[in-house]
């Protein structure tokens, strides 16, 4: 990353932003909701280290974004190596090509078209890596990637978004790692709306969930009284909860994630500002919270329950949080298989995702 002039990306950015270790909007579409952006740098370089990036590697990725991160791959495949970006806007691909034809990146290629069909006059890759927010994976995704071969991809499972590490073998992709993320949704073929209520009316506070959840309970839901359970549950500093998020996802069917963007939100302690759990179930509403311990080495997790039934469900979900507490820490984490669609899984006892072109199926390994 040192190696990499970031604010030749980000031309019209001040320098502190341009390197600060925050994600900065490059494009807004004519609504003014962010297209296009520079991801943090953080989630950039953890998408790295989850894609084990090798001299000589042949990168296909989805998403050109300002041309840093295809700039960053190509550092790391080497002059043996190739990157391949793709973007559905054009003006996004042009600006990737005029940053990276200035830092001297000629041998990067930027492909204008649909990253849901990939690029297939560069297949087969040896590693892709997914930039725009995905609700699947395609079957040119399965298509391009060789066999042992590695995606990153930052997917949707109920409403939460995670980069997993999926490693290709023998026609399944397998997840080797998994860590918290939100991205911008994949447009064009890829596309998916998901549903989203206000939770307040005063404050803009989103929930989000998928298409066959019903929503309507939430609708401002925190601007009447709840009631908090603690769970003794500790959670230490900068320790990603994207296990937490799959734990939850897997146990409630109304499972979706909350969005709290701007300014102060009062009372509301939320675990994760973009992408916090919360729960639905009829009329009821429930969402992760937090306080810091005593000693003030770490935070404890609370969940917080709103409308009618709010609090058996806010202690239902608390039960959850203290289970994943005993069964998937440590040396114990949730594996996300994926296959392609018609193609497994039958084991019992696995929670099974269905998707357009592919199942997932999520298990404690």
């Amino acid at each position: 990353m040192l190696a990499v002039p970031r604010h030749v990306f980000v031309p019209e950015a001040p320098l502190r932003a341009a390197y600060a270790d925050d994600v900065f909007v490059t494009k807004r579409n004519n609504e003014g909701v962010p297209v296009s952006s520079a991801s943090q740098p953080a989630i950039v370089a953890e998408m790295l280290e989850q894609l084990d990036v090798r001299p000589g590697h042949k990168v296909l990725e989805i998403g050109a974004g300002t041309g840093y991160n295809a700039s960053l791959l190509d550092d790391l495949v080497g002059p043996e190596g190739s990157v391949v970006a793709v973007d559905l806007d054009a003006d996004t691909v042009k600006r990737a090509r005029d940053a990276l034809e200035a830092v001297g990146r000629r041998r990067v290629e930027v492909v204008h078209g649909d990253g849901e069909l990939g690029h297939a006059d560069g297949a087969p890759y040896d590693r892709i890596i997914v930039t725009v927010g995905t609700w699947d994976l395609p079957p040119a995704w399965w298509d391009q990637l060789v066999d042992g071969g590695r995606l990153v991809a930052p997917l949707q499972i109920r409403s939460s978004e995670h980069s997993i590490a999926f490693e290709l073998s023998g026609g399944v992709m397998r997840s080797r790692s998994v860590i918290t993320c939100g991205f911008m949704p994949m447009r064009g073929l890829g596309s998916y709306e998901s549903r989203v209520v206000e939770l307040s009316e005063g404050r803009i506070i989103a929930f989000h969930a998928d298409e066959e959840v019903e929503v309507g309970g939430a609708r401002g839901v925190l601007d009447e009284r709840g009631a908090t359970v603690w769970t003794g549950v500790r959670i230490a500093p900068g320790e990603d909860t994207a296990q937490l998020s799959l734990w939850l996802a897997c146990g409630f069917s109304g499972y979706g994630r909350m969005s709290a963007p701007f300014g102060d939100h009062g009372k509301l302690r939320l675990l994760l500002r973009w992408a916090n759990p919360g729960i639905v179930d009829g009329r009821a509403f429930a969402y992760l919270a937090c306080r810091r311990t005593a000693d003030g080495s770490a935070i404890e997790a609370g969940v917080c329950g709103h409308g009618p039934g709010g609090a058996d469900l806010a202690e239902r979900v608390a039960r959850q949080v203290r289970v994943w507490d005993r069964e998937c820490r440590a040396e114990r984490r949730l594996q996300i298989e994926a296959y392609r669609e018609g193609v497994g899984p039958t084991v019992e006892g696995w929670f099974v995702v269905p998707k357009r072109h592919s199942r997932l199926a999520i298990r404690l390994a």
